[in-house]
């Protein structure tokens, strides 16, 4: 009998126990707390756990730690419907029909997206009463792969921040630290999560957005390449750069997530100028869930990310000395997985920093910049059949001229007044400064891992330690900077994912990122799970939430886990 035979029979007979004896596994407590998509699938599949009662419980922890005890203030606004959406997929369920991979599981998304009978507000005070009359493209696939929407999550004001507080919603706690910013400017998709209020977040990122919340509050975000996930029925900040993904305790669960997400949709901006997606994509992400996905590859260390860079090749950001501690640590972890790694100076830092990046791209970014903004500021707006703000100019009438953004309403308003306000297709601009930017992703970023044999660069998603609010916040910024590749990641449009990498001595989560190629998602997934399995480092917020008294008692954690191994065994032995 071979080694893989024998380790397949024993998860077998494991799994043959849990049947053989239901009254005994029944005999443990569920733990909502931590638990995967995995997990709750597998205890669905064996018919232990509704997604009424799932759904359910997720309300009582809201209602109980995020607007009472702890105050987190992570959600801005519930879905009334979430019970009854609930109790339609355990219907489908029990008529033998699964809708996708989500199918019953709990998930919140961004102020800023659009969600259908609920308000969007994207921070902003004067938009409370306005509500969607349709889905977002992202919402509209989570819900046909079987999503419960369970409500929206609280953010930054127009997305401006990493402080995480929103005029129409006040400000979000970080449940690890909470006299220190939560991140932002997806901050309630990120403490919802992480406080174990829901299972899965969509944020949205145009310089940090997704990737900083979700270092500060020990989740798993992917940060995607532009256009492979449609912006489409979200609130713009900076359109060229602007993308949304998922946000997760786990890398499993958000390589689930992007197989819903990843799609084509036929008014992504982004189409013209992407290739196709579902030629490029892969057939599954969680294929890509292998926990020796590190052994033989070559990983770069961006030597400004990990405070070695040169001066005069731009600058190089100082590491706080636990994150380079942890960092340290993260490097044995990399080696002792079979990766090799390097230091390196990508050559599209320097050209960025001390040659300037290409002036089809900078000559005329504030400008198209505006101009595409304001018209999909202005589309938004039109599409919320409102009476009270028929457009954004009428913003001009309802806001003080002493409100803290006035000026950027005013321009924005003035843009559309004059007929400034322009579509991608109508802003030859666009097309000029993605193509200048495609060339240097191609010349000096890809060129220059291919001809050095680098798989992908990993370095500390932060630098620093989640900042206090207010201007102690400012001081840390100040020398620490506000995140390492912008640059690559935002500009150049390439993916990243982060992943917990410990935390400091006061308690406060610390990441490790990898960066990949454009489109090269599939790979950085692998790397990131191969050493989350080796770590394992991420664990809840100290909160003094009990388990919901409803909930149902039988084995959960675990399971899933069992099932994907089972899975596994099945491919390897024919089973």
């Amino acid at each position: 009998m071979t080694r893989s035979f024998k380790h397949c029979s024993l998860l077998a007979s494991s799994a043959l126990m849990l049947g053989l004896f239901p009254l005994e596994a029944q005999a443990f407590t569920f733990k909502l707390e931590e638990a995967t998509i995995a997990d709750v699938q597998s205890a669905y599949e064996a018919g232990m756990l509704t997604s009424r009662q799932l759904t359910q419980m997720y309300l009582d922890r809201i209602a109980t730690d995020d607007q009472r005890r702890s105050n987190l203030n992570s959600i801005a606004f519930l879905n009334p419907n979430a019970l009854q959406e609930a109790q339609r997929l355990d219907r489908l369920r029990s008529q033998g029909t699964i809708l996708g991979p989500l199918h019953g599981i709990p998930v919140v998304v961004k102020d800023s997206f659009n969600v259908k009978g609920l308000p969007t507000t994207n921070g902003v005070g004067a938009f409370r009463d306005l509500i969607a009359q349709e889905d977002a493209f992202s919402v509209t696939k989570l819900r046909e792969a079987g999503a419960i929407i369970l409500g929206k999550a609280n953010m930054s004001t127009w997305a401006f921040s990493f402080d995480g507080i929103s005029e129409s919603y006040g400000p979000v706690i970080n449940p690890y630290a909470p006299d220190r910013t939560p991140g932002g400017s997806s901050s309630g998709s990120a403490v919802a999560v992480a406080a174990n209020f829901a299972m899965l977040a969509m944020g949205g990122e145009t310089g940090g957005s997704i990737r900083v919340p979700s270092t500060h509050n020990a989740l798993v975000g992917i940060k995607p390449t532009a256009g492979l996930i449609s912006v489409d029925g979200t609130w713009p900040l900076v359109t060229e750069r602007d993308v949304i993904g998922p946000m997760a305790k786990t890398v499993s669960d958000t390589a689930i997530a992007m197989d819903a997400l990843a799609r084509f949709d036929p008014n992504n901006i982004w189409n013209p100028y992407i290739p196709n997606l579902e030629a490029i994509r892969p057939d599954s992400y969680t294929d890509s869930l292998d926990d020796t996905s590190l052994k033989g590859k070559v990983l770069g260390l961006p030597r400004p990310y990990i405070g070695k860079g040169d001066p005069d090749k731009g600058p190089s950001f100082p590491v706080d000395p636990q994150v380079d501690a942890a960092f340290e640590q993260a490097k044995r972890v990399l080696q002792a997985q079979g990766a090799t790694l390097v230091e390196v100076d990508i050559p599209v830092y320097e050209t960025a920093f001390v040659d300037d990046l290409p002036e089809a791209y900078t000559s005329t970014f504030s400008e198209r910049n505006l101009q595409a903004r304001a018209y999909y500021y202005e589309q938004l707006i039109k599409g919320y059949d409102s009476d009270r703000i028929q457009s954004f100019v009428d913003l001009l009438d309802i806001l003080s001229q002493d409100y803290v953004y006035y000026d950027y309403v005013q321009e924005i308003a003035d843009t559309i007044s004059s007929g400034q306000a322009k579509p991608w297709s109508d802003l030859p601009a666009i097309a000029a400064a993605l193509e200048a930017i495609e060339q240097l992703q191609t010349q000096q970023y890809e060129d220059f891992m291919a001809d050095n044999n680098i798989d992908a660069f990993v370095f500390p998603t932060l630098n620093y330690l989640a900042p206090p609010q207010g201007p102690e916040g400012d001081e840390v910024y100040a020398i620490y900077g506000g995140l390492p590749a912008r640059l690559e990641a935002n500009i150049l449009a390439v993916p990243a994912i982060t992943v917990p990498m410990g935390y400091s001595k006061e308690g406060i989560p610390m990441s490790l990122e990898f960066m990949g190629n454009y489109f090269g998602e599939a790979e950085i997934i692998g790397y990131a799970y191969d050493y989350e399995q080796a770590t394992r480092f991420r664990r809840p917020p100290g909160l003094p939430i009990p388990e919901p008294a409803s909930a149902p008692t039988f084995i959960l954690m675990g399971l899933g886990a069992l099932t994907l191994k089972l899975k596994t065994c099945d491919r390897n032995n024919g089973f």
